[in-house]
């Protein structure tokens, strides 16, 4: 496992500030929560967003205005944004682990190695999903922490765990999905390519919302795992094992696609 080691080693300082950062302003976007779930505020939201176009509150996900009022669905709301950045360093660290060598001059160390092209794409991802549920299980934990921590109302303790960790393990998936379409890319790209990463994730984001906005556009919203794996719709609903089971299994399909691709791939050594 040398490749997967040195792949620690070279990312784990991306790691450390992607995680403390989204962490950081998890903590700071739940302290604001107590000034919003008193009285007087919950009626303010209540009769500002009921005058507020349909079309508004659906693009920006208030549509179920009054639960902004409680822990978890003042966590939806604001965590939706959050999910964004996460999905970005997942496409971006799944982007640029096929091509890095190539683009820094390191490609013959790597072949001097004694591993076929097979195991180095293996190790690569063993690395890049251990650091994914690493920096996706510390996020969890400091979200459970200050959403318990800040919560002032009567809801359960027992709800809000219930609810973060639905909200948590569905996206993991959304975050798997976009780490293996980040493996494609890197492995038809001759260089990582940040602005290729982050329009991807905004397609999907986007798409989701004009699917809301638009009935003739609502397959788009179909196809959009950020819209379907939105922290408020899964509030609503149960852990969906279908939907994670597709989006696995698509995962699965972007690496076989992933490691077919680089197998072939004429390589500037």
């Amino acid at each position: 496992m040398t490749i997967t080691k040195i792949e620690w080693q070279m990312n784990k300082k991306s790691l450390l500030i992607w995680t403390l950062s989204l962490s950081i302003i998890v903590v700071l976007f739940m302290s604001i929560f107590p000034s919003m779930s008193n009285s007087a505020m919950a009626d303010m939201m209540t009769t500002k967003l009921s005058s507020l176009p349909e079309n508004m509150l659906k693009a920006f996900h208030l549509n179920s205005g009054p639960s902004l009022i409680e822990p978890t669905g003042y966590f939806a709301y604001v965590f939706q944004y959050i999910f964004i950045a996460a999905s970005i360093y997942a496409v971006m660290l799944g982007s640029k682990m096929l091509v890095k060598e190539e683009t820094e001059g390191t490609i013959e160390f790597l072949y001097a190695q004694p591993v076929s092209r097979s195991r180095i794409i293996g190790e690569k991802m063993v690395a890049s999903i251990a650091m994914i549920g690493l920096f996706w299980l510390v996020i969890y934990g400091f979200s459970l922490g200050a959403t318990v921590f800040f919560n002032n109302t009567k809801f359960a303790t027992k709800d809000i765990v219930i609810g973060l960790s639905k909200i948590f393990a569905t996206e993991w998936f959304v975050l798997l999905f976009f780490l293996c379409l980040g493996f494609l890319l890197s492995s038809l790209l001759k260089q990582a390519n940040l602005g290729i990463s982050m329009g991807l994730v905004f397609i999907f984001y986007l798409g989701g919302i004009m699917g809301d906005l638009e009935e003739k556009l609502s397959f788009l919203k179909d196809i959009s795992p950020m819209a379907q794996a939105g922290p408020a719709a899964v509030l609503e609903k149960d852990f969906s094992w279908g939907f994670a089971g597709i989006l696995f299994g698509i995962s699965i399909l972007l690496f076989i696609l992933a490691r077919l691709t680089y197998q072939r791939k004429d390589l500037n050594v």
